[in-house]
């Protein structure tokens, strides 16, 4: 299918007169009471299509506020103009376009892991199976976010690895100072000459791992690690960087990083959001022992919601946050993951791929991957989105769409795991996870869902006859076109 990708002038004019508007109206916001701010930017924004969504978002647009009055003159003005005007505003209205054109939705943000090489290894790590010994080619990158932006994509998320010691990241976010950038970190290399680079640049937001307090980060992560992390605290802080936090939930570490001391303590240090991960097992090892238990995840979502309500930092579960969202974003439905080979994942976490960037561009793979189009004619997986994920939720699913897709494993090993040994253990927690959480969807949420379902299952029932199943192809191994890393063993 031929996409145009220029949208009519009638509504780039509109979009031009709506993106002035509230760019004023978010400089201003500081002066502005909450509910004022919030009422006037739904005016001019219209609202989220998930109810819970909608009460995140204002939340978002609070936590914004604060943390413009926080920044320096150059992150503000990067934060309103790349994350709120270019991504929220004129970046959906692209996005929308296309979508009406292809018939299904399309991300709103890219993951990209550039390189899988990092100092630290720590025990659990969801990267640590892939190959070390070369990064992704910095034009190749550089394409990318060129694509992505003529989709409407201007956030993108960079991962890996520690991606500040890929060669020429610095160059790649000024290059690319329309877009806003997150960047999950260990915080290594934010020494004083990095943060001085990130103020400068103004459009790159570190978030930085941590397991809880010095205890159990240095437990993971070696020792000092934490006080190492105060003084990177210090200095974001002191440069006037918008920075947060991303804790990955352990069977150790569940219940305290879900305590109003921790929660208190990083939004004292200056953290402006805190991202909640779930371990999950993946990789060749993984450490099942340290998956919570259906019951710690449920405490986890009861806590955050609390959490929301009694504390001025934006947090977010990616395993408990389903309503917010409608469900599962992988697949290229609102987001998918580039890793250091060119290879184009669902997610993250979701190692498998039948596609790489190498080979088409980020449209070509969003209208013709198998992977990706078997995944988005399942969503939503099951009419209940505190139950999103179709590899610890609905490991069914996974089955499916493996059998369907056939993708290969794009780590050394251990993704298909999940759809062999591992699945009766998965099976067995999702049948737990559905218990306890199947009464709670039908008393808070299922009437206020009902349309959004019945929407979202016509839109994967209008994808699913547009793509049915075709044979499985010999899959074939994609050249290598990664940058080598001198002095590395290729072995590695």
């Amino acid at each position: 299918m031929k996409i145009q990708k220029d949208m009519p002038a009638s509504r780039r004019a509109v979009l031009n007169a709506k993106g002035k508007i509230l760019s004023a109206v978010i400089r201003a916001s500081t002066r502005l009471p909450d509910e004022k701010l919030v009422t006037v930017v739904r005016r001019l924004a219209g609202t989220n299509q998930f109810p819970m969504g909608q009460k995140f978002l204002e939340k978002a647009l609070i936590s914004l506020k604060r943390g413009l009055g926080r920044a320096s003159p150059r992150c503000r003005n990067k934060l309103i103009e790349n994350l709120v005007i270019n991504e929220m505003v004129r970046g959906q209205a692209q996005r929308n376009w296309i979508t009406e054109q292809l018939g299904y939705e399309i991300p709103l943000l890219l993951v990209l892991s550039p390189t899988m090489r990092c100092p630290l290894r720590c025990y659990g790590c969801y990267s640590a199976e892939y190959a070390r010994h070369s990064d992704l080619d910095y034009s190749v990158l550089d394409r990318i976010l060129t694509e992505a932006k003529s989709l409407g994509d201007y956030f993108m998320v960079i991962s890996g690895g520690e991606p500040f010691i890929y060669e020429g990241i610095y160059d790649l976010w000024a290059k690319h100072d329309d877009i806003y950038f997150q960047v999950y970190t260990s915080g290594v290399k934010l020494d004083d000459a990095n943060v001085a680079r990130l103020a400068e640049l103004g459009n790159v937001m570190p978030c930085i791992s941590v397991e809880g307090f010095e205890e159990e980060t240095d437990r993971r992560r070696g020792r000092g690690h934490f006080k190492m992390l105060l003084d990177v605290f210090a200095r974001l802080r002191n440069a006037g960087i918008p920075f947060g936090f991303s804790a990955t939930a352990t069977r150790e570490n569940n219940e305290l990083i879900t305590t109003d001391e921790f929660v208190r303590f990083y939004a004292e240090q200056g953290a402006l959001v805190g991202w909640y991960f779930q371990y999950m097992p993946i990789g060749r090892d993984p450490i099942l022992d340290m998956i919570p238990t259906p019951a710690q995840r449920l405490s986890r979502y009861h806590r955050l919601q609390a959490l929301r309500e009694s504390h001025d930092i934006l947090l977010a579960d990616f395993w408990n946050d389903g309503p917010l969202v409608g469900g599962c974003i992988a697949g290229g439905r609102r987001y998918l993951h580039i890793n250091n080979a060119g290879d184009v994942e669902p997610c993250v976490f979701c190692q498998l791929s039948t596609d790489n960037i190498h080979d088409k561009t980020l449209l070509d793979v969003l209208q013709t991957s198998r992977l990706l189009a078997a995944i988005r004619k399942r969503q939503p997986y099951a009419d209940n989105y505190l139950r999103p994920c179709m590899m610890i939720d609905n490991p069914h699913v996974l089955q499916d769409v493996v059998d369907e897709a056939r993708p290969k494993e794009t780590c050394r090993g251990g993704a298909l795991r999940l759809v062999h040994d591992l699945k009766p253990m998965l099976l067995d927690y999702a049948s737990q996870w559905q218990s306890l959480v199947e009464p709670l969807w039908q008393e808070r949420y299922a009437e206020l869902y009902r349309k959004p379902l019945a929407d979202a299952h016509a839109l994967s029932e209008s994808h699913a006859r547009e793509h049915p199943p075709v044979e499985p192809r010999a899959l074939r191994e994609p050249a290598i076109r990664r940058r080598p890393i001198p002095g590395l063993d290729r072995r590695a």
